[in-house]
């Protein structure tokens, strides 16, 4: 139990580390760049991930499913396997892309000098996150740890030395340097080590069960990438970079809540996949009961205490977003129960369907965004994405138990969380003023989760 429960949290806080540097740096970074700077560096970002996700075939994703499908012996020639593969499509890729960078600057409104720093992230990202997955189903959460806290560490340093050299206008080129260059200088490492590590590099049947599985999982990441951020994208296109730089810190300062749900979904989902293998139903359970009881507890704590801390976290220049952070942690909260169908799927190898709703569901939300921006601005973009999710949970949830049957995860077994956390979004919007009520219910609610983890003895 204890070598559980330390797994656990150091898989977490690594995992934390690793995706809140955006969270731990935004109110320095908002300040130091200004709104229109910061709403720039977004927009690079959002276009880095796209390059990570598409050139790459997202290989890592089928780690979980090698662990099922292949012997302990054979996990680290697959981990080898595919990121060869990750890397022969990446220097395809990678290649058109600098011949053509000219026109490909231009459709994007970003120097060439940008776009190869983009590169550099993208595949520095994805090696970073492929190892951090291998690690995370091995369960050597030192070494996570220790990588974790290397990447944060050297990027912040690196990335105020920089800025702080640069005119004002032009600061937010000092970031991007910055963390292009941390994440290549550590990534490309990262990956030579997998590839030593393995020792397999063109290995047919690796690379065609990874292929089947890894596409679809291309166009879900992809699609969850512009489900959660084309609203930004547009919100450029039809405001200004400063509702950018507003709307993106919101957007950064609410994330904090997705990174925590990410780094609890990789410790859950090693557990879920060996239990469901192993038919070990119940003890599944009491880990899902956990994870939902913390999460649950998690978002609405944060939701009680957001509005203060943004405005000590946030300058005054970017406060006009601060009533949407409830929305966005909603969108969170309802992909976080969209994980339970989701991991369902994956564990049955239904990846198609799960990148079929994700496009769907970005394909919504682009066309929402179209009209709720002009609408109502900014709320009009959080609101279009909270639909979307709401959607995504609906329909993955009637496949999963109409379809695929003996589904664990019926409604019964979670519509009692769901039903506290948006019973307290209206209790935040009705006590708006009164930050004393807000701050003691969240204080009473944290003592409560703690005591509870205490009887337990286990995290999740």
């Amino acid at each position: 139990m204890k070598r559980q429960n330390r797994i656990a949290f150091f898989n977490i806080l690594s995992v934390l580390l690793i995706n809140s540097i955006p969270f731990f740096t935004g109110s320095l970074f908002s300040r130091l760049l200004g709104t229109s700077g910061y709403g720039s560096l977004k927009i690079y970002n959002i276009w880095a991930s796209v390059i990570a996700i598409l050139f790459t075939l997202q290989t890592q994703s089928t780690l979980v499913n090698a662990r099922v499908e292949y012997s302990l012996e054979e996990q680290d020639s697959y981990a080898s396997s595919v990121m060869s593969l990750s890397v022969l499509v990446f220097l395809l890729c990678g290649t058109a892309v600098l011949i053509f960078i000219e026109p490909i600057s231009e459709l994007l409104r970003l120097e060439p000098m940008l776009i190869g720093l983009m590169l550099l992230q993208a595949f520095g990202t994805f090696s970073l996150n492929f190892l951090n997955t291998k690690f995370v189903y091995e369960f050597k959460a030192g070494k996570n740890m220790l990588t974790s806290l290397s990447l944060t560490l050297i990027t912040l340093g690196l990335s105020l030395i920089l800025i702080l050299q640069l005119p004002q206008e032009i600061r937010y080129y000092g970031r991007v340097i910055a963390i292009a260059v941390t994440y290549g200088v550590i990534g490309i490492p990262a990956c030579i080590y997998i590839l030593a590590k393995g020792k397999t590099f063109i290995r047919r049947d690796y690379w065609k069960f990874c292929i089947a599985l890894a596409v679809p999982s291309v166009f879900y990441n992809l699609s969850d990438l512009l489900l959660g951020q084309s609203d930004q994208v547009m919100l450029q296109q039809m405001l200004s970079e400063t509702e950018v730089g507003q709307y993106s810190l919101a957007w950064t300062f609410g994330n904090v809540m997705f990174v925590i749900f990410g780094a609890l979904n990789k410790t859950w989902c090693p557990f879920f996949f060996d239990e469901m293998k192993q038919g070990k139903r119940k003890s599944m359970w009491e880990k899902t009961a956990n994870f939902l009881e913390l999460f649950t507890v998690l978002s609405v704590g944060f939701i009680l205490l957001a509005a203060e801390v943004y405005h000590f976290y946030a300058s005054p220049d970017y406060w006009a977003s601060t009533n949407l952070i409830p929305l966005f942690v909603s969108s969170y909260y309802l992909n976080f129960l969209c994980t339970f169908p989701v991991n369902f799927e994956y564990y049955h190898k239904r990846t198609k369907m799960v990148a079929a709703v994700t496009i769907a569901a970005s394909l919504l939300n682009i066309v929402l965004n179209y009209f709720m921006i002009r609408w109502i601005g900014m709320a009009g973009a959080a609101l279009a994405t909270l639909i979307s999710h709401g959607s995504q949970l609906v329909i993955h949830y009637l496949y999963c138990r109409y379809h695929l049957g003996d589904y664990p995860f019926g409604v019964r077994r979670w519509w009692k969380y769901a039903a506290a956390y948006f019973f307290m979004v209206v209790f935040v919007s009705v006590t708006g003023d009164f930050w004393m009520l807000r701050w003691g219910v969240g204080a009473a609610l944290g003592l409560w989760e703690l005591l509870r983890i205490r009887k337990r003895k286990v995290l999740i």
